[in-house]
């Protein structure tokens, strides 16, 4: 819970933003509270109720606080304030609801490194709004080092102790570092005569409802690629947590990540009827949870109803309204370079090709050049598009979608080779790697058709007698397919290992080809062509 309650500065933010005082910012950081709580038993509950589809994957996958929905949150709160934040959060939640019951239908115009791009460009922003928030530069005031030099400090030790401290240290360094920035705070006010602590909220019991919910179709846009963002990252977070539960994955199981989403989504709305902001599952706690052997639901359950007490008890949340602002910038800046990097890294998953290289290159310069030529979009934008393109965020991802579906078409493509067997498996290896580039697979999906294709260059030659294998492929955003066709004999499996002198090497071999090529393959289906030729297709999901 600890490191979830970092999260807890993003609400924090957008009620600063919106101008609320110590009072309702302590009103409005507990109701943020009780969203997680409620949020992580939906993703926890993995049950139907009544006759309704099933809700929550059932994995320790807690709810967060997420920077998906921060930029469109605070310019809400900037303009329509929280009853506009809570009205667009209740929209998104229910967005993402009914992206949730077509997630495998919209993969193909949801690519991964779309997926990336919206990332980046989230973590791009959160970064200069970070900045501002260290630098105090929405202040009227010059510079101060109770402000500036407690959030530098703050954020010098979240560095340090994430580049040079120990495992367990690593995962506090930014409570660590929030901590060291507010004492340091208090130092400075101390010695300049201002005692700390002096606007502190009184303790807060939970009030509810604070606001009522508003609507600004205005800014809709942003808060709908939140949406889009969030329930992408449950995807990713449900096939990773299926990952680390089941030793014998193969493919990802549509059912539960559905379930997992449609509770995500639930979560989210339900935290725009509390009155507070978006909500997403927790990436990192599927890595603590691999690393500590931790893996049972019970824990998000107990996770869960902590939260709700937490929320529940008079004063639980002046811990977090103790942090000077300046210093949430640090730990939002810290962050935000995870982001960015992260967005990156969703980038490299895919070998991309032109198509995909134009339609993420070009998204990712209009969407800067939204911020950087304001007056452009501002001024000469056709009136009807202005609700749409309303920032730099949204603008690039409808400008990579629309390139995306546009260079759909036609990309279906099927790419053959003969290949002679006595030439080895190098020219196999460089004709996957090659199609695999130019159809944008993902690398580790094209690594595993390569050894794939390894493993049957072993048997090749024996099956065909020397004679040229035709060899195709054919790749979408689902599956990558590997097939072989040959005259000559099948592959078939053939007597178990044995050391006896009298053994069938041939019929061994290729018994151990073909179990090694069914492992390493999601699908393997053999059949006999009407020209008599035997065919091997081999299905890799990616």
């Amino acid at each position: 819970m600890g490191l979830m309650a970092v999260t807890l500065v993003f609400p924090l933010l957008v009620a600063q933003a919106a101008g609320a005082d110590n009072i309702f910012q302590a009103r409005y950081v507990a109701l943020s509270m009780l969203a997680l709580g409620v949020a992580t038993l939906a993703q926890a509950w993995s049950g139907h109720v009544f006759r309704l589809p099933r809700v929550g994957s059932g994995f320790l996958l807690p709810a967060v606080f997420t920077a998906a929905y921060l930029p469109a949150s605070l310019a809400a709160a900037k303009s329509g304030g929280l009853e506009a934040v809570a009205g667009l959060t209740i929209t998104a939640g229910a967005t993402e609801i009914v992206l949730s019951r077509f997630i495998s239908r919209l993969r193909p115009y949801l690519p991964i490194e779309i997926v990336g791009l919206v990332v980046l460009m989230i973590g791009m922003i959160l970064g200069t709004v970070a900045l501002k928030l260290m630098v105090g530069f929405t202040n009227d005031a010059p510079l101060a080092a109770s402000d500036s030099g407690a959030a530098m400090a703050a954020l010098a030790v979240m560095i340090a102790l994430s580049v040079w401290g120990g495992a367990r240290v690593r995962t506090m360094a930014v409570l660590i570092g929030l901590a060291a920035g507010t004492i340091l705070h208090a130092i400075f006010q101390l010695a300049g005569g201002s005692p700390p602590g002096e606007h502190a909220a009184p303790l807060e019991t939970l009030v509810w409802p604070l606001i009522a919910p508003g609507f600004d179709v205005a800014l809709l846009p942003g808060f709908l690629v939140g949406a889009l963002a969030c329930t992408l990252r449950a995807f990713g977070d449900i096939v990773a947590s299926q990952k680390a539960n089941d030793r014998e994955w193969k493919r990802p199981d549509y059912s539960s990540i559905e379930a997992g989403a449609l509770a995500d989504g639930l979560g989210t709305l339900i935290a725009g009827v509390i009155g507070t902001m978006g909500l997403n599952t927790y990436s990192a706690s599927v890595g603590l949870s691999v690393a500590t052997e931790v893996l049972s639901r019970r824990v998000a359950i107990g996770v869960g109803f902590g939260w709700i007490a937490l929320a529940f008890l008079p004063g639980s949340s002046s811990f977090v309204l103790a942090i000077p602002q300046s210093v949430l910038g640090a730990a939002l800046l810290f962050a935000s370079a995870f982001v960015v990097l992260s967005g990156v890294s969703i980038l490299g998953q895919r070998m991309l090709d032109s198509r995909r290289t134009i339609a993420v290159g070009l998204g990712f310069l209009l969407g800067i050049s939204f911020d950087e030529i304001p007056a452009l979009y501002a001024q000469h934008l056709p009136q009807i598009l202005r609700p749409v393109v309303s920032s730099s965020l949204v603008l690039g991802l409808v400008a990579a979608l629309t390139l995306n579906a546009l260079f759909r078409i036609g990309s279906r493509r099927s790419h053959r080779l003969t290949w002679d067997p006595a030439t080895g498996f190098k020219p196999l290896r460089r004709f996957l790697l090659e199609v695999g580039g130019l159809e944008g697979a993902r690398l580790e999906a094209v690594a595993r058709l390569s050894r794939v294709a390894e493993e049957f260059n072993e048997a090749a030659a024996h099956l065909s007698d020397g004679s040229p294998i035709e060899v195709s492929t054919g790749f979408d955003e689902y599956m990558l397919e590997l097939r072989f066709a040959w005259h000559g004999r099948p592959l078939v499996g053939g007597t178990a290992p044995s050391l006896d002198a009298d053994v069938d090497e041939d019929a061994m071999m290729n018994g151990v080809v073909l179990a090694l090529i069914a492992r390493l393959s999601d699908r393997m289906i053999q059949r006999e062509l009407p020209d008599k030729r035997h065919e091997l297709t081999c299905v890799v999901d990616q």
